[in-house]
């Protein structure tokens, strides 16, 4: 089951030109930095140097008199990470039991994880690695995920039709041996009526397998941070960007090799060394942002784009004109769809009625909700164009 898992999250939106990944093609490894709050008192920033704020470092104010700031303890390369916080068991707070990994969107956190599972195969053969996208959970709890989902999989694989009382107490023995690892991932959209986080928190403080496995999770930076002293036993590790020139560029060399392109690799970085093109350079240390911008390139090449609205308009372009041939759009039922869907977005962020239902996971009769709506010109609907597409 797992080695559906080790595919890269961005084949989605590449394999309908024939791009499709395993995460050890394309990997780069990311370093990481061990962060740590720590309770300091209030200091007054001037509001020309307001921007500290918002800095890491900065912190959230707490009460009156204190702030937590962030507090970088140690760097880690990839391989660092893996010797010494996983093998080792080098974390202050647990050592090595409860990990979290946390980044910006698109910062490589899923694929870090796919890289740690299997490297934790590798080097612990007689472990069981258990990987749980945290949306999939939907109402169930941990424990009843493994018992009801996960475990009812592995029998049926391997020729069974339900789980008997000697299957149960043997999944429970791998637990209370410790030979269990829980990777999490997706924390931010983990559906819950409350607070993930605080939700996870609980499962785990409740008992049962869950708190027998070691835990390794993913989180988007934002949530995690603005949730004081929740999860609090983790050791918490922040993913770094990819250096320029050398990651970038051997990014982008191993995202065109297997399609017999290195040309344009080499053209890409080539480009993007040019005088003035310190802004986009920047951007795309971000390894999703990098994803875009190669998939884009091999699309058309052409001019770089300069800001992140602008990659992220230019990789929607490419993505119409590529699919013109087969499903043509005019440039006014594009305009309508990019807005029907950015309220579509919107709408299921916002509506709580449905909330716990579509944040993360858009049902069908969602869209058709939304979406239903005659296209400018024609007799199709915003609908028909969504799934054709999509």
């Amino acid at each position: 089951m797992l080695e559906e898992r080790l595919l890269l999250t961005t084949n989605p939106l590449t394999s309908g030109e024939g791009i499709s990944y395993r995460t050890e093609q394309v990997y780069v490894p990311l370093g990481l930095v061990e962060r740590k709050k720590i309770p300091r008192r209030k200091r007054e920033v001037s509001p020309e140097r307001g921007s500290e704020l918002y800095r890491e470092g900065g912190g959230e104010e707490r009460d009156a008199d204190m702030v937590e700031e962030i507090e970088v303890t140690q760097r880690f390369e990839h391989e660092e990470f893996l010797e010494q916080v996983i093998r080792q068991r080098k974390s202050p707070k647990s050592q090595g039991n409860r990990i979290a990994i946390i980044g910006e969107p698109g910062a490589g956190k899923t694929t870090l994880l796919q890289q740690i599972a299997k490297w934790i195969c590798t080097e612990f053969p007689e472990s069981i690695v258990i990987w749980i996208s945290l949306a999939d959970l939907q109402s169930n709890t941990l424990e009843s995920y493994l018992e009801k989902t996960w475990l009812q999989s592995i029998i049926r694989e391997a020729g069974g039709a339900k789980i008997s009382e000697a299957d149960e107490r043997n999944f429970s023995d791998q637990f209370k041996q410790g030979r269990v690892w829980l990777l999490l991932d997706g924390l931010d959209e983990m559906q819950s009526p409350g607070n993930s986080l605080s939700e996870i928190q609980r499962q785990i403080h409740e008992g049962g397998w869950a708190r027998q496995a070691r835990l390794i999770l993913t989180c988007r930076l934002n949530l995690w941070d603005g949730n004081y002293n929740t999860l609090a036993g983790f050791d918490t590790y922040r993913t770094l960007d990819f250096s320029y020139p050398a990651q970038v560029e051997q990014f982008i060399q191993q995202w065109f090799t297997p399609r017999r392109r290195k040309n344009l690799g080499q053209t890409l970085c080539s480009a993007l060394e040019e005088p003035g093109r310190e802004r986009i350079r920047d951007l795309v240390k971000n390894p999703l942002r990098l994803t875009l911008l190669c998939f884009s390139w091999y699309l058309q090449q052409g001019r770089l784009p300069e800001t992140q609205a602008e990659l992220y308009q230019k990789s929607t372009d490419r993505f119409y004109e590529w699919k013109q041939e087969k499903f043509p759009t005019t440039s006014i039922q594009r305009e309508s769809l990019n807005q029907a869907l950015a309220e579509l977005s919107r709408q299921a962020i916002d509506d709580k009625d449905d909330r716990q239902h579509t944040r993360f996971r858009l049902r069908h009769d969602f869209v058709r909700r939304h979406l239903d709506k005659t296209l400018p010109g024609g007799q199709e609907t915003l609908l028909d164009k969504y799934f054709c597409c999509g």
